[in-house]
């Protein structure tokens, strides 16, 4: 199995967690890799965006002398939970409102932590 087969898996194991909508698998430099981006989103932007939103976030953080959890953006209809992947990439997960944002957080990052990323 090759390793884009490995992490499509993954990201098909994590998007099969209850409450998680869609999954995505980005570079720190803001290009979409793999996964589902939510739908109506220019894939593109979205990576960017996610990217630069999760280096903001880790900067501040260590600003604070404290370590990046995660970020997590409460919409009105769904969440967005974003994480490190390892040191190149990044998981955007997709959840509705309902789901336990720590649990799927908790889950997701011990799935992809599973394949180590080389692309």
């Amino acid at each position: 199995m090759g390793e884009l087969s490995q992490i499509r898996g993954v990201l098909e194991e994590i998007k099969s967690l209850d409450h998680v909508i869609d999954v995505s698998l980005i570079s720190r430099g803001g290009m979409y890799i793999s996964g589902d981006p939510p739908r109506g989103v220019h894939q593109e932007t979205f990576a960017a965006m996610s990217a630069i939103i999760l280096g903001a976030a880790e900067t501040t953080s260590a600003e604070l002398k404290d370590s990046l959890a995660r970020v997590v953006l409460q919409l009105a209809g769904r969440n967005l939970i974003l994480t490190a992947a390892g040191p190149r990439y990044l998981l955007v997960v997709a959840t509705d409102s309902g789901g336990d944002i720590g649990k799927i957080a908790s889950e997701a990052k011990e799935k992809i932590s599973k394949v180590e990323i080389t692309l």
